[in-house]
């Protein structure tokens, strides 16, 4: 699930949503698509009608609307089944869409969480994982559908949007961004060594920022209770504003958690994963050509991520200069540049003869030598963000990850100490 931007238990009975008092808030004239609705392939329908001040659950009230994805949306919750002398107890509820296809995704990362939450470990790197605490189901007014709603502890932002609060205009500073790379790498390392899962959509919106204090999220509550966002009524079902800017920073920050295990797989299976994952920019050239994917596919993935953390910028767009549109020949291309020639043959054998012969010669040589950048199309100057000896060493760790074959890529365990990360200019 996207928020922000572009954003364990067994599932209870279906519950029936019974409405609470509900708290005043701005109607938006309803002129224009807002949240969901800019979504092209939106189904209003299919999204839970959730109100501010309602009560799902039967135990979590609806305070704010944090974000929405092409398949959910997420809202700001208070636990209300706590007792008087207990401290007062935030969630998120993810409150899926109904829908056969949209139900099973989220049963599958409901699925993964527990399996996680399950295991016997000590790791370090669990600590660095988000998971689901709760889960249960309600009954949508519209379609008259289930949607699972699964709930999280809350958190407070998406790590690219730390760099705002620390006065970067580009992305995340590089010396904070490497205290906290070891700490996704650290997660990672346990994802696939212990649990024998492949996140496969390590992108920017993923790795979430906990609250430095509790005292943010009380003090955004005041204000939501106070001023409740506004909203649009379509044909009787309410679409109200995100509100996810939880202020600046108060002191220091919070613990960092890889989120998100919607598309998540075991990766101990018979034969390799062959299904597309990844948003485009980060694709790995195993899922790109149909060759197999399996756990080393998260770490190309981190590789290209880091373009967008400490610059905003994306490494691989694919995009064609005349067209203006994705193409997997100039992904390919651009792969071919920076990597410093085509793939090897050996790889090649793997990949999906339709989409292989399509792209090379049987010699491997690539049929679309005019789409090549040129050479000014390099590590170097794809990292104008750094100088020196850390914009050395920083090549020197990408390029350990971005490697043509799987089997060639470091390990999260084997990135954690690489010398760009213990580099201090």
């Amino acid at each position: 699930m996207t928020l922000f931007r572009h954003t364990i238990n067994k599932p209870l009975r279906s519950l029936s949503y019974k409405p609470s008092k509900q708290l005043s808030s701005k109607t938006i004239p309803p002129t224009y698509p807002i949240e969901e609705e800019r979504n092209p392939h939106c189904n209003p329908n299919k999204y839970y009608p959730a109100r501010i001040g309602e009560t799902i659950g039967n135990k979590y009230c609806i305070i704010s609307k944090l974000g929405w994805g092409a398949n959910s949306t997420a809202w700001l919750a208070k636990d209300i089944s706590r007792w008087p002398w207990q401290s007062t107890k935030y969630v998120t509820v993810k409150i899926t869409n109904c829908g056969e296809g949209e139900k099973k995704a989220a049963e599958e990362e409901l699925s993964i969480s527990q399996h996680i939450s399950g295991l016997r470990s000590e790791h370090e790197g669990r600590s660095y994982v988000r998971l689901v605490e709760d889960s249960f189901e309600v009954r949508g007014s519209i379609l008259g559908d289930d949607h699972l709603c699964l709930v999280f502890k809350p958190l407070r932002e998406p790590l690219w949007v730390l760099g705002r609060h620390l006065g970067s205009t580009n992305g995340v500073p590089p010396q904070v961004l490497k205290a906290f790379l070891r700490v996704i790498l650290t997660g990672l390392n346990f994802l696939h060594s212990e649990c024998r899962i492949i996140h496969t959509d390590l992108k920017a919106d993923n790795f979430l920022i906990g609250f430095e204090d509790i005292t943010i999220i009380d003090k955004y509550v005041r204000q939501q209770e106070a001023h409740p966002a506004p909203h649009v009524l379509r044909n009787g079902r309410p679409i109200y504003e995100s509100r996810n800017d939880f202020g600046p920073l108060k002191k220091g920050v919070g613990m960092l958690k890889i989120s998100d295990f919607s598309a998540a797989v075991f990766g101990d299976v018979l034969t390799p994963h062959n299904h597309d994952i990844q948003p485009q920019p980060f694709c790995a050239p195993e899922v790109l050509l149909k060759a197999g994917w399996s756990y080393s596919a998260d770490v190309w993935n981190l590789g290209t991520v880091l373009w967008e953390l400490l610059a905003d910028e994306t490494l691989f767009d694919g995009v064609c200069e005349h067209r203006r549109k994705y193409s997997k020949e100039v992904h390919v291309a651009q792969m071919i540049r920076l990597l410093g020639g085509p793939p090897p043959s050996r790889f090649l054998d793997k990949c999906d003869p339709c989409i292989r012969d399509g792209l090379f010669s049987a010699q491997g040589t690539f049929k679309f030598p005019g789409l090549i950048p040129s050479e000014e199309f390099n590590f170097s100057n794809m990292t104008p963000f750094l100088h020196g000896e850390d914009k050395r060493l920083f090549i020197g760790f990408v390029r350990r990850m971005l490697q043509w074959e799987p089997e060639s890529r470091s390990s999260a365990k084997e990135l954690y100490n690489d010398p760009w990360l213990c580099y201090e200019p």
